[in-house]
């Protein structure tokens, strides 16, 4: 059985989570704690970070690297479309997520999650809610690219739907300002996998 070691609330951990579940793939949770090592994650990689997958003799210790392992292990066409061109959108929504959204949302995110209230940089908080909302303007215009079939998942959503939901729970979530965005992010919030994949815990909630 597959072994993943990792933090709920992390969103590159939850976007595999959400490919497990969208799979229909069973696995055993290793949960760990922020800034405490764990010995199998500081074994298998070389960066020391959550999530690491191990499925018998195979460690894995970047997610998007997980995500193309399950692809061709569990669901040959499910996560990425045969198509190359669509395949093409579908990876480069994902590493959108990872290089220009996780960064967007890090102040945000970091700030509230790691101070009280009284004591937020709310500067920081302005310019990270402005990249933000510069991200969701990018997504709204380009979500007929990505959303290639509203019966399916693709990699580069199991990405955005994790940034999605953290945005949400620190209350920067998706708004009518966007509506394709938000009504995607609402179908996907009612699938099955959503609910199976959604963290136990968000650090400062």
């Amino acid at each position: 059985m597959i072994v993943l070691y990792e933090r709920t609330d992390c969103p590159f951990c939850w976007k595999v989570r959400i490919a497990l579940a969208a799979l229909g793939v069973p696995y055993e949770s290793v949960g760990t704690e922020l800034g405490v090592k764990h010995p199998q994650v500081l074994k298998y990689s070389p960066t020391g970070t959550v999530p690491v997958m191990q499925d018998g003799d195979v460690a894995i210790w970047e997610s998007g690297v997980m995500l193309d392992y399950l692809e061709r292990c569990y669901g040959p066409g499910r996560l990425v479309p045969s198509d190359p061109a669509y395949a093409a959108r579908a990876w480069s929504l994902h590493a959108y997520c990872d290089k220009v959204i996780g960064p967007a949302l890090k102040g945000l995110v970091f700030e509230k999650r790691s101070r009280p209230e009284g004591e937020w940089d709310l500067d920081l908080i302005g310019e990270s809610a402005e990249k933000w909302r510069d991200c969701q303007a990018w997504l709204e215009a380009s979500v007929g690219e990505w959303a290639l079939d509203d019966n399916a998942l693709n990699v580069g959503e199991c990405a955005l739907a994790a940034r999605l939901g953290v945005a949400e729970v620190y209350d920067a979530g998706v708004t009518s300002e966007f509506p394709a965005l938000e009504a995607w992010y609402c179908r996907l919030t009612e699938q099955p996998f959503w609910k199976a994949a959604y963290p136990t815990s968000f650090i400062g909630k």
